[in-house]
């Protein structure tokens, strides 16, 4: 009864539920992204002094980010590409499975995955410029991983998933998908520079020095 009713709302009400469903799963995955980052900082604190230790808190603009970046996939992307690409292939074999899973792939993968990695870094504050250079570093490897994880679901999800509850499975999917995103997205930086002394206290390091040898040659 309960998952009729669950069913009957998703009809309905389509946009909102998966919404509020990407929404939440962009989220939490992104959530559990800092976790991991702020949790892996050892080496960091490594490097640094004591006086320079950074203290990891959660950054909710960026949890802010990642949910309307959700909305916007959950809401508009995915719905209209998996109707589109079933209306180019509209049946159930597993050559039209394979053909809509791979243009997939190639195309809603690869525009949401940049998109993503892009806008997580400009609403971060990151150049622009920076960030594009991060998205052509980092977009060869995450396709590759992309196709790993998304083929076996798209055959699944094009074969078996109705296309109104497709959204939604999609966005759980993406919920540990994007917490891999996440982490590639925000891996400006491995390791911070070294801290450099001040040039000013170089500088009277060798005034003193040359104070010194003054004061020696005198008194020989």
């Amino acid at each position: 009864m309960a998952y009729n009713k669950f069913i009957s709302s998703i009809k309905k009400y389509p946009f909102v539920l998966n919404g509020i469903a990407s929404f939440s799963l962009f989220t939490a995955s992104d959530m559990l992204a800092q976790y991991l980052e702020n949790n892996n900082t050892k080496e960091r604190n490594k490097l640094m002094n004591d006086n320079e230790m950074k203290h990891e808190r959660i950054d909710y603009c960026r949890l802010a980010s990642a949910g309307i970046i959700g909305i916007f996939f959950g809401v508009g992307v995915y719905p209209t590409a998996y109707a589109r690409l079933d209306k180019m292939w509209p049946r159930s074999n597993f050559q039209s499975i394979m053909k809509k899973s791979i243009v997939e792939i190639m195309t809603v993968g690869v525009f949401v995955n940049s998109l993503s990695i892009f806008s997580r870094g400009v609403l971060a504050g990151k150049d622009k410029d920076e960030v594009l250079d991060h998205v052509k570093h980092e977009m060869p490897a995450v396709t590759l991983n992309d196709a790993r994880v998304w083929l076996p679901y798209n055959m699944i999800a094009f074969s078996i998933i109705p296309l109104y509850i497709r959204p939604t499975t999609t966005a759980m999917m993406e919920s540990a998908w994007q917490t891999y995103i996440s982490l590639r997205s925000n891996d400006y930086e491995k390791f911070p520079t070294m801290p450099q002394k001040n040039s000013n206290d170089n500088n009277l390091n060798c005034d003193r020095i040359n104070v010194n040898d003054t004061q020696t040659r005198i008194k020989l």
